[in-house]
């Protein structure tokens, strides 16, 4: 049975003479906002995305439910093991909250709570860590491993949070489980989509994980980014971060 990782609910050419000469692009470069147009918050076109390598602190607040610290150490180091390329170093804090029900979105509005409705001032994203085995809306038990609140949700104080189980629960048996579907749905509040796509190489040679990192199944993901999707995901980082 397929784990799956959910997301959430849901350039300009300039041309130049041969006696000028052209300015240097800025990092990030942004698009139309289609999120404002279309009050949703999906990014159906990207939002921004990065041209330099500029290196950049994200600020992690993991939400303990029933999972321990040990447990969500290891799964940090894995997860930096994806951002780190992309010149995105995690700092993870972590707070222990038993938190009501097994809902995704239960327990992200449970988590909004506990802040205030908005994540915390020393914090870019925050994630629940949950021992539980999550189900939403048609995906039932066994088969959602992680949600994501909005896609780009860094951009939002109240939408930039994400659910994932430990590996136990949803991939038993999947290495680095716990670390994948931490960094796939962080990497949704970072912009990214679910992409059909191979890593352009990979750190494990794991020939069992022939997608990105933003797959939409944890069996089948390796803990690396396309090059695409680093677009997105460091741009978001550097421009909101």
């Amino acid at each position: 049975m397929r784990v799956l990782l959910a997301a959430a609910v849901a350039t300009a050419l300039t041309a130049t003479g041969p006696s000028v000469v052209a300015q240097p692009q800025r990092s990030p470069i942004d698009f139309p906002d289609t999120d404002a147009l279309l009050g949703s918050c999906l990014q159906l076109t990207p939002h921004t995305v990065a041209l330099t390598a500029e290196k950049v602190q994200l600020d992690l607040r993991i939400v303990l439910d029933g999972a321990s610290r040990t447990e969500a150490v290891a799964a940090v180091a894995g997860m930096r093991r994806a951002y780190a390329p992309l010149g995105v170093s995690v700092v993870a804090t972590y707070d222990a909250v038993r938190l009501a029900g097994r809902d995704a979105g239960g327990l992200l509005a449970q988590a909004k709570q506990l802040y205030g409705g908005r994540r915390p001032a020393d914090a870019d994203v925050v994630y629940v860590l949950t021992d539980k085995d999550i189900v939403n809306g048609a995906a039932t038990g066994g088969q959602l491993a992680g949600l994501a609140d909005c896609i780009g949700g860094i951009r939002f104080a109240r939408r930039a949070f994400a659910v994932g189980e430990l590996g136990s629960v949803s991939a038993p048996g999947v290495p680095q489980g716990t670390a994948k579907t931490m960094a796939h749905e962080v990497g949704h509040l970072l912009g990214a989509q679910h992409h059909y796509t191979g890593p352009e190489g990979r750190l494990d040679g794991d020939v069992t994980t022939p997608l990105s990192l933003m797959g939409p199944a944890v069996q089948l993901i390796a803990l690396r980014f396309s090059q695409l999707e680093a677009l997105m995901v460091r741009g978001h980082a550097q421009k909101y971060a």
